[in-house]
């Protein structure tokens, strides 16, 4: 396990970490407001997030899972993830059902996010700075 594997796991314990965690940059928060993202729009990020483990992959959570697991509504959900789409802040590749992976899920590319959270971070680091 790495450093920040250990501290993560000394911070929460073994049982709250028995699924795995997430890592999200800082910058995501603190430029919330800036974005426009809607407290529902974070929760379905969030679980995007969730699903992306490596760098070149796209997630492809299930709307169903994801309204399941936060408590939106289907229809919110999918309005969260238009939504996101519609601000640049992901991108969304349909399947065919008869795939055997995705099984007709959206593939959902998060590279936009990370392109605006590096043009944004030096903004918000030089405002936190100023406070």
């Amino acid at each position: 396990m790495d450093l920040q594997g250990k501290i993560i796991l000394d911070k929460w314990g073994e049982e709250a970490c028995c699924l795995g965690w997430v890592s999200v940059p800082t910058v995501l928060m603190f430029a919330q407001n800036d974005l426009k993202i809607s407290a529902s729009e974070l929760n379905v990020l969030l679980n995007l997030l969730m699903h992306w483990w490596g760098k070149d992959e796209k997630p492809y959570p299930s709307q169903a899972a994801i309204s399941y697991r936060s408590g939106l509504a289907p229809k919110t959900v999918q309005r969260a993830l238009n939504s996101l789409e519609d601000k640049g802040l992901i991108g969304k590749i349909s399947t065919a059902r008869s795939n055997s992976v995705t099984r007709g899920r959206n593939y959902y590319d998060l590279e936009p996010l990370v392109k605006k959270l590096n043009q944004i971070a030096p903004i918000i680091s030089n405002r936190l700075k100023k406070k």
